[in-house]
């Protein structure tokens, strides 16, 4: 049976946990019942261009979060967003944006190709080196039924 605090503790258990899985730095989670507040020593990370590429799943690059913050798909709210799945994209195109720190940062496709999937919602806090999108790179097919 279950103890009156396995549920604050299970929090815990798992703040912990993906807190030492990203590159967050310092974390505090304020409850009615409790606070806990992590901070952690800086360690030497890769950086996320220096991680690899591949993805299971679908053939492909991945695209991924150049640093942790907030993804969004498009400039504001009512803009249509950057890509769609489908799209076809040249090498240095914004595919999407991430604030950290109230300052938005674009998020480039490093190669040409037709983004395959969108791996995360909009608005959703993503970590450095995390997959974005699978781009599938190649030569930009001709015809009208490619999308831009």
């Amino acid at each position: 049976m279950a103890g009156p605090d396995e549920g604050w503790l299970g929090t815990v258990r798992r703040v912990i946990e993906d807190v030492s899985a990203s590159d967050v730095a310092e974390f505090e989670l304020v409850q009615p019942k409790f606070r806990l507040r992590l901070k952690r020593a800086a360690t030497a990370r890769p950086p996320a261009a220096a991680q690899p590429r591949e993805v299971s799943g679908p053939a492909g690059l991945r695209i991924a979060a150049p640093f942790t913050g907030i993804f969004y798909r498009s400039s504001a709210p009512t803009a249509e967003p950057y890509v769609r799945e489908g799209d076809w994209v040249e090498a240095g195109q914004t595919v999407g944006l991430i604030e950290t720190m109230k300052i938005f940062n674009e998020v480039a496709a490093e190669q040409a190709g037709r983004i395959e999937r969108i791996l995360v919602q909009n608005g959703q806090l993503v970590q450095g080196g995390e997959a974005l999108m699978v781009l599938v790179p190649g030569e930009r097919p001709a015809g009208p039924d490619v999308r831009l």
